[in-house]
């Protein structure tokens, strides 16, 4: 007796079997992302050739999450978006850097994620969905710059070096070479005539410092000099101010003698004929003696040096010679 088989419940079976085994993987995977890690973004500042969807993520070497979409940031076309998801617990702190890493020679290359020494968390901004980690160019990317850099300064320098390699400017320096030929042999022709000049330059040096010493004892005298007849001067002053008032006196004295001449008129007219003639050659003598005073003193003002050298010669007369 054969065995009759519904292909139609077996067919609907396996659809069923196959739904609920779908179903589960996709439960499972959906508990897997949402209970067992956590998305971050990075946003990549250069090329991430070689990084694929599913590409591993590595925490210092280990490997902790996957790359899960890789676009470009609608707001930011200079930038590349990525997102990432970790296991829970990675150490996933505020100074964390993400950088791309070719792996191997293969061509492709995965997130590196270093630092994590500070000891707050990773937390999202306001504004923002998930947390975002920093991203710091790959080595590579600092090498391809530094190369395009390095290439432009050889230009630049292979530019100018062919301006200063110009036809024209080495014409200029073969001739400047020339000159310089030409001087350095009048230099050698001329090199007795230069020793000498220079041991002259040399005499005359020191004679130029001899005569600043010179000079400078010389300047030392006259100050010396300067300061004494400032002093004969003051002496002198003093000198004259004495005089003066020797000459004051006498001037009293010749007023007060023609006073007591002028109150003894009566006792000089009892005396007329013994007192009278001595008192009037006392008075022409204190008269003569007050014009000499006067007119010393005039004369001291005039030329206070004939104290020290004396009075000058009286001048020659009419037929007399110095």
């Amino acid at each position: 007796m054969e065995s009759r088989v519904n292909y139609t419940a077996v067919g609907a079976f396996v659809v069923l079997l196959g739904l609920a085994l779908a179903g589960a993987i996709w439960w499972l995977a959906q508990a897997h992302q949402h209970g067992d890690s956590e998305r971050f973004l990075i946003y990549a500042t250069d090329n991430v050739n070689g990084l694929r969807t599913s590409s591993d993520v590595l925490y210092r070497g280990v490997r902790v999450g996957r790359v899960e979409s890789i676009s470009i940031d609608p707001h930011n076309p200079a930038l590349v978006r990525i997102e990432v998801d970790l296991e829970r617990g990675v150490p996933v702190r505020a100074d964390t850097v993400a950088q791309l890493s070719p792996q191997g020679v293969t061509g492709l290359s995965v997130i590196n994620l270093t630092g994590g020494h500070s000891p707050l968390p990773l937390r999202a901004k306001p504004g923002q969905s998930e947390p975002v980690i920093s991203y710091a160019p790959s080595v590579f990317s600092r090498l391809e710059g530094g190369l395009d850099t390095v290439t432009v300064t050889l230009n630049r320098i292979s530019s100018r070096l062919d301006t200063l390699l110009s036809p024209a400017n080495l014409r200029a320096v073969a001739g400047t070479l020339q000159h310089v030929d030409q001087i350095s042999a009048t230099l050698a022709a001329h090199r007795d005539d230069l020793g000498a000049t220079l041991a002259q330059l040399r005499q005359a040096s020191a004679q130029l410092v001899s005569l600043g010493a010179h000079g400078e004892q010389l300047s030392v005298q006259g100050s010396a000099l300067l300061a004494q007849l400032d002093v004969d001067a003051r002496q002198l002053q003093h000198t004259l101010d004495a005089v003066d008032a020797a000459a004051a006196r006498w001037r009293d004295a010749g007023t007060g003698a023609t006073r007591l001449a002028r109150s003894g008129n009566r006792a000089l007219d009892r005396l007329q004929q013994r007192t009278l003639p001595g008192v009037d050659r006392l008075g022409d003598r204190l008269g003569q003696l007050s014009a000499q005073l006067t007119e010393l003193v005039r004369s001291l003002r005039a030329n206070p040096a004939q104290l020290l050298y004396g009075a000058p010669p009286p001048p020659p007369g009419p037929g007399e010679s110095r």
